[in-house]
This record gives C-alpha cells, structure tokens and sequence, in this order.
C-alpha cells in the first residue's frame, strides 16, 4: 500500500523553507501523466517549493495512506481510479461538482488536517470540447458508461445541450446518466448499442470506451455504407493515436478532441486549486504529456 512510483532521493525541506508535496494516486498509476504536466507547470510558473510524486494506492486503502508517515505529508493529491469514490466519502468538504456526482479527482488538505475534494474532469471535458469549438444547446450523445461517461453527460449539461443519446453494452449501467441528465433538464433518448450510429447524428459525441469496445464500434461503423459526421468528437483516449473511433471520424472530416487534451485541462485546474495560483499553463503541461507518449499531429491536422 503506497509504493513510491518515482525517481531520485526522497526530498526535504529546503534552506528556504518548507516544501509543499503533491502526488498523483490510483492503481495502476505508473502511466499516470499527472507528473509530467505538474512538474512542467511548476518549472512554467517559476514555482520551487513544490514537489510533485506518485504512489500506487489499491482500492479501499486510501484513508490508510492519507494517515501513513508519506500521506500525512501532502497538501494536495490527484486521485485517479479506483480511488475516486474513497476521495469523494473521505472528504469533510467538497465542491458542487463533486457533490453532484458523488466522485472527486482531487483532494486538497486543510489546516486542520481534514480534507476538500473537487472534480475537475468535467471542466477537463468541457475545456476540450470548447477549444474545438463546441457550443450550447443542440444534441449531445456519450457512447459508454462508467465514471467517465457521467462526466461526460455533466459536462454537456454545463454546455448546454438540450437532447441526450445514450449508449452502452450494458444499458442497465446508464441508469445514472440518465437520471444526471433528466435531473438537469436534458431530453434523454437511449439508444441500443447495436443500433449507436445514431449517436453520428449529434452536435457534440463523446466517446468514454476503453481501447477494445473502441475498436469494435470503429469496425461496425466503418463498415456502414454511409453514416454521419458529429460537429464534434471527445475521444478521451490517446495512446496509442489515433484511437479507433478519433482515427474513422476525422478521416471522414469530423472536429476531434483527444483525451490528452481533456487531461492537459484538468490537471490545469488541479494546479490552480494546489497552488492558488489564478492561472494554469495548459498549453505547455499538454506539450509535455504528449511529448512524454511520443508526439502525434494534433486530430484533424
């Protein structure tokens, strides 16, 4: 429980005072990117009292590492999974987005010890979509379920979309999409996953599948004789690129988003909240996160 997952020797405080620790965990987390776009936001804001790490923490053991000798000595933790939900009980306070989907990506330590957790995916998402140029109202669709297919559905909610199409391999699990979505006044049509072509015809698709239920949508709409193009695709993979639904739509024309792009924005508000700085270099932390995979032309370039 809590193996240190970096380099170098453990750091202490400097001659110039103390040093603020940050860490990424989760398990697996050794492919977490959250190092690399923090450290480069720390290296970008001239910041030289933070120290960025990462630990692999197993599921339901997160309040045990939050009290070990390492946990005690962080002020800030990005979580990935399993251990968002814990992130989310753990936490004395939290912010409405957290509140409203009952999972927290990060947590944020008080004087008193006790802890804040926020949700930045749905900002992560939102922020990705709006730089392609996603706007509000119109009909949004999320191909997928999970923790991130609710974010995707709060993050339309948040741009306005004013129709859902939902679909997934196991329809029982959209049960809280869709009640995410009526709750926020969204029409909600749910469409079955052998039939999910018709999500093609909407202004905004995200995509939250893992690489094999990808690849095998991207093979069954390849194979349509014809089929539409979305205004715009949030594909929150990324490695390898381009993933295999990114990959058929932008040859057929379609305005993509990757999931760096999504990461690169949440890490940003991350570090804003970590640092009570008011701005977060993403461009940069997203330079850094693809140079560190292995660079790839933006989608659609």
């Amino acid at each position: 429980m809590g193996e240190l997952l970096t380099s170098g020797p453990p750091r202490h405080d400097g001659a110039d005072g103390p040093v603020r620790r940050f860490a990424v965990v989760g398990s697996p987390v050794g492919h977490s990117l959250s190092p690399v776009m923090h450290r480069t936001a720390y290296a970008e804001l001239g910041i030289t009292d933070a120290v960025y790490d990462r630990y692999d923490v197993p599921a339901r053991q997160l309040a045990d590492f939050l009290c070990s000798d390492v946990g005690e000595g962080l002020q800030g933790l990005s979580v990935t999974m399993p251990g968002k939900p814990e992130a989310f009980a753990l936490a004395a306070r939290r912010d409405a987005t957290a509140e409203l989907l009952g999972v927290a990506n990060t947590l944020l330590r008080h004087g008193d010890g006790s802890w804040r957790a926020e949700n930045h995916d749905v900002h992560g998402i939102v922020a990705a979509l709006r730089d392609h140029g996603a706007t509000g109202g119109g009909t949004g669709a999320v191909l997928g379920s999970g923790a991130t297919a609710l974010c995707a559905v709060a993050a339309l909610a948040q741009l306005g979309v004013q129709e859902v199409l939902l679909s997934a391999r196991s329809p029982e699990k959209l049960t809280p999409l869709e009640q995410l979505a009526e709750g926020a006044g969204i029409t909600v049509e749910m469409v079955p996953f052998d039939r999910s072509e018709a999500l093609l015809g909407a202004d905004i698709l995200i995509s939250a599948l893992a690489a094999p239920g990808a690849r095998a949508v991207a093979d069954r709409w390849g194979g349509l004789a014809a089929r539409d193009v979305p205004g715009v695709l949030l594909d929150v993979l990324y490695d390898p690129w381009p993933a295999p639904i990114a990959g058929l739509l932008s040859a057929d024309g379609a305005e993509v988003a990757d999931g760096l792009e999504m990461l690169a924005h949440q890490a940003g508000q991350q570090v804003r909240s970590m640092l009570a700085v008011p701005e977060a270099p993403v461009a940069a932390m997203l330079a850094a996160a693809r140079n560190e995979i292995g660079a790839y032309p933006a989608p659609g370039q």
